[in-house]
């Protein structure tokens, strides 16, 4: 059987948003961008621990967690309350080129799988998440607001140019042993 190249769902509304906002904006963490490890990406990031908001993004975790065993099957770590989650801000003019993502240089685990959580409160242009299997895959369904989607990081991918308005997405990484 193939595996999927992504997975995504609808999950919280416009107020969930905002509440799910409020607490990771009064809860960011100093960081880096461990990943961005090059020119690829032009959007502000930010940290927030996952513990900090956990209780409040549950139906994201949980759809992260079934996604991974009805259609990728992966051999996962498992999420702690340190876990350190990107909150990815895309203004007018920003993009995120085509990237893997991928831990540099760790002996003892890979990132196995892109989690995106689309927390958006206001309407923008541009900015589709692109795929690429073969051929473009433009992930529309993930513009909407309180949208989840979930592929294997080791697939190409990229955030197109925002255009008006802004992004703001939740990015988990779900790691597990090495590949071999």
């Amino acid at each position: 059987m193939r595996a999927a190249n992504y997975s995504s769902m609808n999950i919280f509304n416009e107020n969930q948003v905002k509440e799910i906002n409020k607490v990771i904006k009064s809860n960011f963490v100093e960081g880096k961008d461990d990943f961005a490890v090059d020119s690829h990406k032009t959007s502000d990031v930010k940290f927030i621990y996952l513990g900090k908001i956990q209780k409040y993004i549950f139906p994201f975790i949980d759809f992260c967690q079934t996604a991974n065993n009805n259609f990728f099957g992966f051999d996962l770590h498992s999420l702690t309350s340190l876990k350190k989650l990107n909150y990815n801000i895309y203004d007018e003019g920003t993009e995120y080129s085509w990237h893997i993502d991928a831990v540099p240089r760790d002996p003892v685990r890979d990132i196995k799988l892109t989690a995106l959580l689309n927390l958006s409160e206001e309407s923008y242009e541009g900015g589709e998440l692109v795929l690429f299997r073969a051929n473009e895959i433009i992930c529309t369904e993930f513009n909407k607001p309180g949208s989840a989607i979930i592929f294997p990081s080791f697939i190409n991918h990229k955030v197109n140019k925002i255009t008006s308005g802004k992004r703001h997405t939740l990015a988990i990484w779900l790691s597990g042993p090495k590949f071999r």
